[in-house]
């Protein structure tokens, strides 16, 4: 590896592009999946695309939990408005814990799926 200069490193971004062999037979396998069993590549697309909106769902509730924190008028107990956001923010995270692990068993099923075409995508 080259080394450069701290100043050098403050003002850029280094981005790596190397390619590994693993990199490759996963594309190669998301290839063959998507030609072969098109359904099952797109609900591994839906469900990724889900886990991406989930996490951001929870990232806005923690915002609101920090927002509704810092602007707590005396006792946090007796602070009516912060008590209900915590209730309804305790609410939300739950039901999108629920959906979460749904599809977090989704997609176990659908890896079971795609492993079937692992050894091609080795060979390819």
């Amino acid at each position: 590896t080259k080394q450069f200069t701290p100043d050098l490193c403050s003002r850029v971004t280094f981005v790596n592009f190397t390619v590994t062999p693993s990199s490759l037979q996963n594309q190669c396998m998301n290839a063959l999946l998507k030609s072969e069993r098109p359904d099952i590549d797109k609900k591994r697309a839906d469900m990724l695309k889900l886990q991406g909106e989930f996490k951001v769902k929870i990232r806005e509730l923690e915002d609101g939990l920090l927002h509704a924190l810092s602007h707590v008028q005396g006792s946090i107990l007796e602070d009516v408005a912060v008590i209900a956001t915590l209730e309804k923010i305790k609410k939300e995270s739950k039901e999108i814990q629920e959906q979460v692990d749904k599809t977090d068993d989704i997609m176990r099923e659908i890896d079971q799926s795609s492993m079937l075409y692992e050894q091609p995508g080795q060979t390819a």
